[in-house]
């Protein structure tokens, strides 16, 4: 679905994704990135395979997709909520180029959105258990893996948590500090 107003942060942006052929190629591109390909799923051959994936997810009742911006107007990243129903969305199919504080806000503004917006009371996350970095994130944030699912043929730890936001008090509060009066 396109949510048609942009997310401003104090370091990052969220803009719906479209099928302008620069987002197109950049969701194509930095999905393929090595560092990246291991853990984002199912991968497009081709761009127009990518295209034909933004078109069905725009139509898609409960799926945002979105594109983070850096403040240099620079695409840098994708993050998403979907899956939606019953309350409840997934959260993922989350890349980023840019700084550990952009990609910090870019889940901010996506707990915002989802918290606010759509007004969603449980959040859950598919993690590959090969990627250490994702996995230790939600621990360091007390999230508790509930259970073993497969994805696409491999293994993954599934997460569930209320969507109240308390998991990003304190990265709200770091990246107040680090922005100082940045708008």
């Amino acid at each position: 679905m396109i949510y048609d107003t942009v997310i401003r942060g104090k370091f990052v942006d969220l803009k719906s994704i479209t099928l302008e052929d620069e987002d197109v190629e950049f969701s194509y591109q930095i999905r393929k990135e090595e560092k990246n390909s291991k853990t984002v799923g199912q991968l497009a051959s081709c761009l127009e395979e990518q295209r034909n994936f933004i078109k069905w997810q725009i139509k898609e009742p409960g799926d945002y997709y979105f594109v983070v911006w850096n403040k240099k107007g620079e695409r840098i990243g994708l993050i998403g909520v979907y899956d939606i129903h019953d309350g409840t969305g997934e959260v993922g199919r989350e890349v980023n180029n840019g700084s550990s504080v952009e990609a910090m806000e870019a889940e901010v503004l996506l707990d915002e959105f989802y918290r606010t917006v759509l007004h969603l009371q449980k959040i859950t996350y598919v993690i590959y258990l090969s990627n250490k970095k994702h996995l230790n994130n939600h621990k360091k944030r007390g999230i508790e893996m509930k259970k073993i699912v497969t994805r696409n043929g491999v293994e993954c730890a599934f997460f569930e948590r209320p969507a109240d936001g308390k998991d990003y008090a304190n990265t709200r509060k770091l990246l107040d500090r680090i922005g100082g009066n940045q708008v």
